[in-house]
């Protein structure tokens, strides 16, 4: 593919997930990959899709099965794994790679998202298969969201907002065009991040939160703060109405500039 046909293809791709104002709220639905369990199926499945989330993040059974209701919002699919929380927790990273770009276009995704661990005593194998996934989806067009976790979830590296600006700029410098990561501390302290990254920048849930309002002031919060939008998961399909809580979030991310 052309060098023009690659941007163009990119371009398209990204349109798909970020609105005119060039910000976006994903929903992320892919957690029962490694959890056993989290997202219901079924009417929970409908109600997230009926309140209009600009992408969501799906494993590759979500994205098959769920691929009618979510016909209007775009495709992030989760691409790495190979671990679970049946077990022990692993010391170490033992996920890899379990989908190619071209098994994420023949799918109809518009992004491929792959966690990565900076400063991670391990650090090379998640930063080495980030690599790799962004050369090959480059010759797709198809852009890469990287989980730039620094430290990894245990925080070998803890969460302070140099460390974080740190590990999404080196998630930009490996290739990726959107970045996805934690928000470390209040949410004025993620301008610092967002200043690092030459690409969008989202903030990622994490557990849920005691109010659905929390939910959504965070939100807001991440947008004051230059943010281009939040990719909540647990928030979103632990809600008792979360066709509301999309319709709400939308809100607090567009600002009625939809």
């Amino acid at each position: 593919m052309s060098p023009s046909a690659i941007g163009a293809a990119k371009l398209r791709r990204m349109r798909h997930m970020f609105g005119a104002d060039g910000r976006a709220l994903f929903v992320a639905i892919d957690h029962a990959a490694y959890m056993g369990g989290g997202p219901p199926l079924g009417e929970p499945m409908h109600e997230i899709a009926a309140g209009r989330p600009d992408a969501i993040l799906a494993t590759w059974h979500l994205a098959r099965q769920y691929a009618e209701p979510f016909a209007g919002s775009g495709l992030v699919l989760r691409v790495d794994g190979g671990s679970s929380e049946l077990g022990d927790m692993p010391a170490g990273d033992l996920n890899d790679l379990l989908y190619t770009a071209e098994h994420a276009a023949r799918i109809g995704a518009d992004c491929v998202v792959v966690l990565a661990f900076p400063g991670a005593p391990d650090e090379d194998l998640s930063l080495k298969r980030l690599a790799r996934l962004c050369a090959e989806c480059e010759q797709y067009g198809l852009p890469v969201m990287a989980e730039m976790i620094p430290g990894g979830w245990g925080q070998a590296v803890p969460w302070t907002t140099d460390s974080v600006a740190r590990a999404a700029r080196m998630g930009v410098e490996l290739g990726a065009d959107i970045i996805k990561t934690v928000c470390p501390g209040p949410t004025e302290e993620f301008a610092a991040v967002v200043q690092a990254c030459p690409v969008p920048v989202v903030a990622l849930g994490g557990p849920k939160m005691k109010t659905e309002d929390d939910v959504v002031a965070v939100a807001e919060g991440i947008v004051a703060a230059g943010g281009a939008g939040v990719a909540f998961g647990r928030n979103v399909w632990g809600s008792e109405k979360p066709r509301q809580l999309v319709e709400r979030l939308r809100a607090a991310v567009h600002g009625g500039t939809e």
